[in-house]
């Protein structure tokens, strides 16, 4: 006697919609954890953007003199004559001389005076700068013989980064 028996090959309908929900499931997760790690990916290049805007905005500004007052070369300021003010003499930016003339740019995009920096790559960041006395803030006994010059960054995902140097009255 003679059994036939038929395999089957392939797969049922059932089958291949199982396989093709779980295939679907997989693909989805794969999908968005690529997205996120796509956007996620420009962030240390804005970064490295805005540390070396900063930079350069430092740069520009700390070889400068500490005060209108200071001698040509350096040198203290006398104290009564130059307690610590915070003012611009109403100069163009090509003619500032220390750093209290930067405080309160406001730069968008950026402008920076130094050669061989390249600001057409920076068009979607915005610049500010405030400067401070702050003497105290470093343990002296005088406030005005220090001042903080603080750059802060705001990027094209409106992050804000900030950088600050001290610049001292010697």
């Amino acid at each position: 006697m003679e059994v036939n028996v038929y395999r089957s090959q392939g797969f049922t309908f059932v089958e291949m919609l199982i396989a093709i929900v779980i295939l679907a499931i997989a693909l989805s997760t794969l999908t968005s954890s690529l997205s996120t790690s796509i956007v996620q990916g420009t962030a240390p290049i804005i970064e490295a953007k805005a540390q070396s805007l900063m930079q350069g905005y430092l740069d520009e500004i700390l070889p400068l003199n500490f005060d209108d007052q200071t001698p040509q070369g350096g040198g203290e300021v006398a104290l009564a004559q130059s307690p610590c003010t915070i003012s611009n003499e109403g100069q163009s930016r090509n003619q500032f001389d220390d750093v209290d003339d930067y405080g309160g740019i406001n730069d968008q995009p950026p402008v920076l005076l130094q050669s061989g920096f390249d600001t057409t790559q920076y068009t979607d960041f915005a610049v500010t700068i405030n400067v401070e006395c702050a003497g105290l803030e470093l343990g002296l006994s005088e406030n005005h013989l220090v001042k903080r010059i603080t750059v802060s960054v705001t990027s094209s995902n409106s992050l804000q980064r900030r950088m600050s140097a001290y610049r001292g009255n010697f």
